[in-house]
This record gives structure tokens, C-alpha cells and sequence, in this order.
């Protein structure tokens, strides 16, 4: 059994759109999580392909093949990767206590890059499960990523802080954040398949399924958006309007962005990332991207 894992946030949902119908028939498995969970889950080898964050799948390079076309990533603001704070400055932070949620590996990565080499801060960090009213009743800010940035992001809601006082936290977009530093896109998730798998998944269809289904999706935004919207409470337009901001298909800029990520938080010595769709002798086929630096296609 090739087993998938989808994550349940608003920007997947163009992945998955005729995923399940292309593959019905076949002898494929579908599991849900959030990021970090599927992140574990991939590595743990109890699924087979997923999105999974950026950071991890450079971490685990060796285990993992990466599908060179799809991601997703940001060109300036995401609206669901935000850091919420007391503080309206990101320098007042230092030495703060900050909490990070659970749910995400390379958001957590990027604030703490952000921090340290955007406006030299150090800070104390908290992981803790994804209830930014918990949060931030216990820190001085929250970072936050999915479906409940979206909202929160939106809501710009009082909050209570560590000594019971209400009031409306600042809020930070760390693709934006990202963007004004670098100039470059942001890559929050990769589809990446584990190594042992990658047969299997070539011999039932999978990449070309999942493919297809983001071309359809992404061609049915506003359905999509109107479908999910009522889960969130927000509007057809306002959810529509994210997804039409993010990149689904990464191009060399988006790569650009990615090695420039990865070297600044793994080092430039980090193993580089393998990319699906090369034979072994590690000669690019199948449109693998030129333009990522130093990363092989094998």
C-alpha cells in the first residue's frame, strides 16, 4: 500500500483537489495531518509521500527525494505564517519569551533566522500546542502558521496577556518579513517522497496524478475557496484571494529563495537537497530545475 499524507489547512487544498478520483482504484492510502506530524510520519517510513516542511526535507536530504515542481511559497506576505507580539518593534523581543507552535518546523526555523540575522535578537523559546490565546496570556509573542493565522489574521482579536490586560497584539508576516531582507520568494513546504518509495510511486502514477490535480485545482480557486470558506468563517473572496497569492509551481526564483534559507540556517556544507526525476548516474530528466544551486537531481 503507497501510502500519501495531506495536510487539512486552505493551501493544500489545490493539491488535493481530484487527487482521491485519479487514484481511485488503485492501491493507494490517504493520511491526515498537520506538518510536523507528517514530518515524523515520512521519516518514520508510515507514509510515503506528503508536503512537508522545507527545513526537514534539507535536514533528512539523504532519506528523501523531492518533487522538484510543487511546493508551496510566498513572493512577500503569506497571511498564514505570523507572529503575533506584544512588543511593536521585533528588537524589543530580545530575551523575551516567545512561543513557537507545534505544528510547524520550517516557520519556527525562519522566525528564529529572522531574529537573529534580520535585527540580532536572541529570544527564549517555547514550543507549545497552536492556542494563541494561551500563548500569548504566557509570551511576549506566538508565531502561528495555517488555518488559524488565516483566521486570527483576519480577526486581529483582544487577547489577554501575562498579567490579565486586554489588547490587540501586533502582527508580523514573516514571508514578508522574509522578502524585505532577501528579495527573494519564500518556500514553506516541499512534496517529497522517501528514497525506498520512489519506484512505487513512479509505477502507479502518483506525480502525475498530483500534478494534474493541482492544475485542475488551481484552475477552480474560487470553488475551492467557496467550499472552505464556511470552516473558517471568513468570506469566498478573502479565502480566495490568499490562495491567488501563494506559488504552487516553484520556479527558479522560489529555488533561489530555498537554497538562500537552507545555507543561512543548515550552513553552506549542509547536504544538498536529491530531487525526483534522474537516473542514477545523477543526470537531470523529467524538467528538474536548473536553476537550484548546488541541490542534485538524482
Amino acid at each position: 500500500m503507497f501510502t500519501i499524507g495531506l495536510i487539512d489547512y486552505l493551501n493544500t487544498q489545490p493539491f488535493q483537489h481530484s487527487l482521491a478520483a485519479r487514484l481511485a482504484g488503485i492501491d493507494v492510502d490517504f493520511v491526515r495531518g498537520v506538518p510536523t506530524e507528517l514530518n515524523r510520519a515520512l521519516l518514520a517510513g508510515e507514509i510515503d509521500l506528503a508536503p512537508i516542511s522545507s527545513i526537514e526535507a534539507a535536514r533528512h536530504a539523504g532519506e528523501v527525494l523531492v518533487l522538484p515542481g510543487l511546493g508551496i511559497a510566498s513572493r512577500g506576505a503569506v497571511k498564514t505564517v505570523l507572529l503575533f507580539s506584544w512588543r511593536a518593534d521585533m528588537r524589543e523581543l530580545a530575551d523575551e519569551p516567545l512561543a513557537l507552535t507545534d505544528q510547524s518546523a520550517t516557520s519556527s526555523a525562519l522566525l528564529q533566522w529572522l531574529l537573529r540575522d534580520r535585527y540580532g535578537v536572541a529570544a527564549q523559546w517555547r514550543t507549545r500546542p497552536q492556542d494563541l490565546a494561551a500563548m500569548m496570556k504566557e509570551c511576549s509573542g506566538a508565531l502561528v502558521i495555517g488555518d488559524t493565522a488565516l483566521v486570527e489574521g483576519e480577526r486581529r482579536s483582544r487577547l489577554r496577556n501575562s498579567v490579565g490586560a486586554r489588547a490587540r497584539p501586533f502582527v508580523f508576516d514573516l514571508g514578508e518579513e522574509w522578502f524585505r531582507q532577501t528579495g527573494l520568494p519564500f518556500v514553506f513546504a516541499l512534496w517529497a517522497v522517501r528514497r525506498e518509495a520512489a519506484a512505487e510511486l513512479r509505477r502507479l502514477g502518483v506525480s502525475e496524478a498530483l500534478a494534474a490535480s493541482t492544475a485542475e485545482g488551481l484552475a477552480a480557486l474560487d470553488a475551492i475557496a467557496g467550499a472552505y470558506a464556511p470552516r473558517l468563517g471568513l468570506s469566498a473572496t478573502a479565502c480566495a484571494s490568499y490562495l491567488r497569492a501563494l506559488r504552487f509551481h516553484l520556479d527558479e526564483h522560489d529555488w533561489q529563495g530555498l537554497t538562500r534559507f537552507l545555507d543561512g540556517v543548515l550552513g553552506v556544507q549542509r547536504e544538498a537537497l536529491r530531487l525526483l526525476g534522474a537516473d542514477e548516474d545523477g543526470a537531470a530528466r523529467d524538467g528538474a530545475p536548473s536553476a537550484v544551486e548546488r541541490e542534485r537531481c538524482v
